[in-house]
């Protein structure tokens, strides 16, 4: 299984003002994963808000959830594909407590763009790198070539589970397909026709320093002033800027996020839940354990003995 069921989050020398340089993810020569998710009616949170240097392709099989993506909001039902660009801050929440099973394709840019600077790479990647929240895509039932879409998703999601000979040849060709029907619907892009204005810019760089900052802290006790100081902000101008970018308050981001890094240990070793609480940042289990349960609607040692969430095709 994978060492992450979400792909890292950039380190600091990774972001910049301009918000657009790129570094080579990972040490894999074969930079592409596919994830299946599969929430309940009683799971609020779909997708934990973060953001990553590859591309994603998420792809909703049953249900519907609200994915956010750069403060901006899509309604995805079953069928909707959505196209995540590099450093795009998203998450998803639930849609009327609605229960809903997707795939996400995270694929590193280094895997498709021309190792020199050819017409292809002038043409159709450059831009796509440089400018990523103009190519944004919500395709749903009414795009015309949704079925197209779909068809090479599924193809792609088949060929990484198969794994049949050369299978790595088919996968690289349909994710280069699907950019060339990603140009296709250019009419229907979002931002497509304006950059994002100044302001714009600068709260999604705090977002991404928030969430950052978050990352790499949640394992030691976090307080309010800290990360206030670390972002540039009071603490009254902290919460409210946090509670309008992510939805919710500080607080239950953070235990949000060390609730999922809990889910991955439960999955993926055998440390003791006292532990597993202690590595995630939580001083007392028994808080740890009553948070789980209100997250996930079991207990950590029902979770590690009926995984249902999340997989690692």
């Amino acid at each position: 299984m994978s060492q992450n069921l979400f792909t890292p989050n950039p380190s600091e020398k990774d972001i910049d003002s301009s918000l657009h340089e790129l570094a080579e993810h990972g040490q894999s020569l074969f930079p592409v994963a596919v994830h299946f998710t599969n929430h309940d009616k009683y799971r609020n949170n779909m997708i934990h808000t973060h953001w990553h240097r590859e591309m994603e392709i998420l792809y909703i099989s049953r249900g519907k959830m609200i994915v956010e993506i750069e403060g901006k909001s899509y309604i995805g039902n079953t069928g909707d594909i959505l196209f995540i660009p590099p450093n795009q801050l998203h998450g998803a929440i639930s849609y009327k407590h609605s229960a809903c099973a997707f795939f996400a394709i995270v694929f590193d840019s280094f895997f498709i763009k021309s190792h020199f600077s050819d017409l292809i790479q002038q043409s159709y990647i450059d831009s796509l790198l440089a400018f990523p929240s103009k190519y944004i895509l919500h395709a749903s039932h009414n795009l015309p070539n949704i079925e197209t879409l779909r068809e090479l998703v599924g193809k792609i999601i088949d060929e990484f589970v198969v794994k049949e000979p050369f299978f790595e040849l088919s996968l690289k060709a349909n994710l280069l397909l699907f950019i060339k029907n990603l140009y296709l619907n250019k009419d229907h892009l979002h931002r497509h026709d304006h950059y994002a204005d100044s302001k714009d810019e600068v709260d999604s760089y705090k977002c991404k320093k928030i969430v950052l900052y978050i990352e790499e802290h949640y394992q030691t006790k976090i307080t309010l002033e800290e990360i206030s100081t670390h972002i540039g902000f009071s603490k009254e101008h902290f919460c409210r800027f946090f509670k309008k970018y992510f939805r919710m308050t500080f607080v239950n981001y953070l235990n949000r996020m060390r609730i999922k890094k809990a889910e991955y240990l439960l999955l993926n070793t055998h440390l003791k839940i006292i532990d597993i609480s202690l590595e995630t940042g939580f001083e007392d289990s028994n808080y740890f354990t009553s948070l789980f349960k209100k997250e996930t609607k079991m207990t950590p040692s029902n979770y590690r003995k009926n995984p249902s969430n999340v997989t690692l095709l």
